[in-house]
């Protein structure tokens, strides 16, 4: 301590409230993670609902307590205080050891719905939420047997092939300029979600690789992937 600071106590730093009316502005996603084992039939998941530490059981699997390799969320289906997210892009990002059956199925065979306060936001098939730089296969064969899988992966693996929520609006004939769309804001507290559903086909409900029969000579982890909200989070200073 200083002489002049003698009779003058002072908080440390670190210990101070939030600055009042100031906000840290950071690129930093908010993510979370389904999981269907192999041979297993898949259904409807809804993400974000179980947060960090949580128990999730893995659709025929097992039961695993989150970590921050599965989800950053702290609080379920909500921002934790005090923070909000203005959402730009969407991303269904696939593990990389997935079967191309598998990968097929994830993306084309799924409906992506992303809601704030009930409300849908943005619907689209999984193929329509590229994961930038995740998984990519245009075919693969075993030496083992005839076998062959060919697939449109979920999109080009660069980190710049993204399913972007924004638009600057031209103007309508008619009508006042509209103002752009720079995404969707999730406030503080208030509940969202998003829904990756499989079930919507009409076609029988897809269930993942077995290994043996349905896909011989590759070993199947089963469905196993993340849902991105990428964009600009606002968190409070301290």
């Amino acid at each position: 301590m200083d002489v002049h600071e003698l009779g003058r106590p002072h908080g440390k730093l670190r210990m101070r409230n939030y600055v009042a009316g100031q906000l840290d502005v950071r690129i930093d996603p908010i993510y979370d993670f389904a999981s269907t084992a192999a041979n297993t039939a898949t259904a409807a998941d809804n993400l974000f609902a179980i947060p960090l530490n949580g128990a999730y059981t893995i659709r025929g699997g097992a039961t695993i307590n989150k970590t921050l390799y599965h989800t950053n969320l702290v609080l379920p289906n909500s921002l934790d205080a005090p923070r909000k997210m203005l959402v730009k892009n969407i991303a269904l990002v696939s593990r990389s050891d997935m079967t191309i059956a598998d990968l097929n199925a994830l993306t084309g065979q799924t409906l992506v719905t992303f809601n704030v306060l009930g409300k849908e936001m943005w619907r689209s098939l999984g193929m329509k939420a590229p994961a930038g730089a995740g998984a990519f296969a245009s075919g693969g064969a075993t030496f083992t047997a005839p076998q062959a899988q060919f697939s449109s992966a979920n999109g080009w693996p660069s980190a710049q092939n993204m399913a972007l929520i924004t638009e600057d609006v031209p103007d309508i004939p008619g009508y006042a300029p509209p103002p752009p769309i720079t995404g969707v804001l999730i406030e503080t507290a208030i509940p969202f979600g998003v829904s990756v559903d499989p079930t919507l086909t009409g076609a029988t409900v897809y269930t993942t690789a077995n290994g043996v029969t349905t896909v011989p000579g590759y070993l199947s982890v089963g469905w196993y992937y993340w849902i991105y909200l990428e964009g600009v989070q606002l968190v409070a200073i301290t």
